[in-house]
């Protein structure tokens, strides 16, 4: 019995060979122990090549990585203390109900300042007017 070739060997481990001469190959490798170690030396090698080989890093690499994550966590949780503090003392209701006044204020305060400054005149001759509309201030 003759012993297949490498290249049929190599081309059944990478899945290219016909199937009529894949299954001849497969049953010589039954009968075979030579040519099943030369197949599982070369799936191996395939494996290894397909396997991203681990590179070392500097040990100061790791340090530096570790002091970063560390100092990461740390600014995390001093913010979620921070967004808690800030939400204990003004409920959400509260806080969206006021954010609305701050835009309604400055209208409102300037028409205060006005008035403030006509003084009891505008009162008086608004009061003045709406007595001479109904005719002397009867009631109809």
């Amino acid at each position: 019995m003759h012993c297949v070739d490498d290249s049929l060997l190599q081309m059944l481990v990478e899945g290219t060979l016909d199937q009529p001469v894949e299954d001849l190959v497969r049953i010589h490798l039954r009968a075979c122990p030579e040519c099943r170690r030369k197949a599982a030396g070369y799936k191996q090698l395939m494996w290894d090549l397909s396997q991203e080989a681990k590179k070392e890093t500097p040990p100061e690499l790791d340090a530096m990585h570790d002091a970063l994550l560390t100092a990461w966590k740390d600014a995390r949780q001093a913010e979620r203390q921070r967004e808690t503090v800030r939400r204990s003392l003004v409920p959400a209701w509260a806080g969206y109900s006021l954010l609305w006044t701050r835009h309604a204020m400055a209208p409102v305060q300037s028409m205060g300042s006005v008035v403030s400054k006509l003084g009891g005149k505008l009162l008086e001759q608004l009061t003045a007017r709406r007595v001479s509309r109904r005719g002397g201030g009867g009631r109809r």
